[in-house]
């Protein structure tokens, strides 16, 4: 079928490799979105920065809701394909689009009712920066539909095995975005500029731009059709799929909202420390994010097709990639914090803080690398409510470290916790993979 790919055959590592790089390089792109924000809104100070980080946990809420809709449609595509049985994929591939834009829809007029409440609720101690959250919680929200849609266009995509083509569309986002941020933000000639709400309509404007690309370039698809195809069994098996991840990912949201909770007794200062620390983060993040889709789509295919040594062999050399990967991560981190640091905030308070930060985080780079990448390989086989419960378990365990280590370390004990439990998560769900694969190679033996 034309724009998929078969991975079930073929060199493992070149197979890999041509499906994550262009992931990789989407994923990144994706971030750079966010990045770019924060390099300009910098440059207004640590308060819009934290009012950016506030705004953003909803937002992200938003995507981790989605995840119930767009990791399980890319599962079951991809097992689909895998199988042989295109006609299948293509009622998976309709039903998404329908959850995806009725979840949009619902999420957007929740947060345009509680919006007030909801910012209030992290106790600012500034009306200014309290306004300018909300603000741009406002302007983004309107975008929600075009974000999920554009995520569930990309996952399914690369469970085709056509991973350059969500590439080549974010990238006319980004370049959008970057045009519009210094203009839209800062103001040119009489314009005075919108400050944060001008960065929102920058990404909102470029997410829209994203979607009607993904419109035109999927047009000769014959697996992304527009007629409608309601299957209420289809969207069953979708959001059984995906909603442990959605759990995951919700959880995890609510927690850092906690962890938030925390951060701010120690000022704004410190909520925007962490809101660029994320971001900086989120290019290793993002970047494993990548090799996390390919091996979801790999792996996927490969299960369909039942063909267990191609999954065991295609997980050890991505783990290989992934330690070497995430040892480099954290040595930039650890040996280059305030160089990292000072691209977006100037101040020696806030430098100093970063550094604390980025030094910290930067032990439990090579561990949160190996935690994502098997994350994919679970998805990949079906096994979506195995990573979920140790995720959640080491994440919630975040709230009673930051606490308890708060008190002899101050801020840099939150950050410790954050630390701690991404070193627990990798290393448990890596071994408890190896279990899981094992398993599979009795059961498929014994049949």
């Amino acid at each position: 079928m034309k724009g998929t790919k078969d991975l079930t055959q073929g060199p493992i590592m070149t197979t890999l490799m041509r499906l994550t790089l262009p992931i990789i390089a989407t994923n990144f792109i994706s971030t750079t979105y966010g990045l770019v924000d924060m390099i300009w809104v910098g440059r207004l100070g640590s308060g819009p920065v934290a009012a950016i980080g506030t705004a953003s946990f909803f937002i992200n809420l938003a995507i981790a809701l989605s995840t119930m809709i767009t990791i399980g449609t890319g599962i079951k595509v991809s097992h689909s394909m895998g199988a042989g049985q295109v006609n299948q994929a293509k009622i998976y591939v309709k039903n998404g689009f329908i959850m995806s834009i009725l979840l949009s829809l619902v999420y957007m007029l929740f947060i345009l009712l509680a919006r007030d409440q909801l910012i209030s609720f992290f106790d600012l101690g500034s009306a200014e920066i309290e306004l300018m959250a909300k603000k741009f919680l406002f302007i983004s929200i309107l975008g929600t539909v075009f974000s999920i849609l554009n995520t569930l266009y990309a996952t399914i995509l690369n469970a085709m095995g056509n991973s350059k083509q969500p590439f080549h569309i974010y990238s006319v986002g980004l370049i959008l975005n970057i045009i519009l941020d210094p203009f839209l933000i800062f103001g040119i000639g009489k314009f005075d500029g919108w400050g944060v709400a001008g960065a929102a309509t920058a990404t909102l404007t470029a997410n829209i731009v994203v979607t009607i690309l993904f419109v035109l370039k999927t047009r000769s698809s014959e697996l992304i059709t527009r007629s409608l195809a309601w299957d209420t069994n289809r969207m069953k098996e979708v959001i059984r799929m995906g909603i442990p991840i959605t759990i995951q990912r919700v959880t995890f949201t609510i927690i850092s909202i906690i962890i938030a909770k925390i951060i701010v007794r120690f000022g704004a200062d410190a909520i925007a420390v962490q809101k660029i620390g994320i971001q900086i983060e989120s290019i290793s993040f993002m970047t494993i994010g990548g090799l996390q889709g390919a091996i979801a789509a790999f792996f996927g295919q490969n299960y369909g097709a039942r063909k267990m040594d191609r999954i065991k062999q295609g997980y050890d050399k991505a783990l290989t990639l992934t330690s070497v990967f995430g040892f480099v991560i954290s040595l930039i981190f650890i040996l280059f914090p305030e160089q990292l640091f000072s691209l977006f905030l100037s101040d020696e308070a806030s430098l100093a803080l970063g550094a604390n930060y980025m030094r910290i985080i930067g032990f439990s780079q090579l561990f949160m690398c190996m935690e994502l990448m098997t994350v994919g390989a679970f998805n990949g086989i079906g096994k979506t409510h195995i990573p979920p419960i140790f995720s959640i378990t080491f994440t919630a365990l975040r709230i009673p470290l930051a606490l308890g280590l708060s008190i002899p370390f101050g801020l840099n004990g939150v950050w410790m916790a954050i630390a701690l439990s991404s070193v627990f998560k990798g290393v448990v769900l890596v071994l408890w993979f190896k279990k899981s694969l094992r398993k599979l190679n009795v059961q498929q033996a014994m049949s």
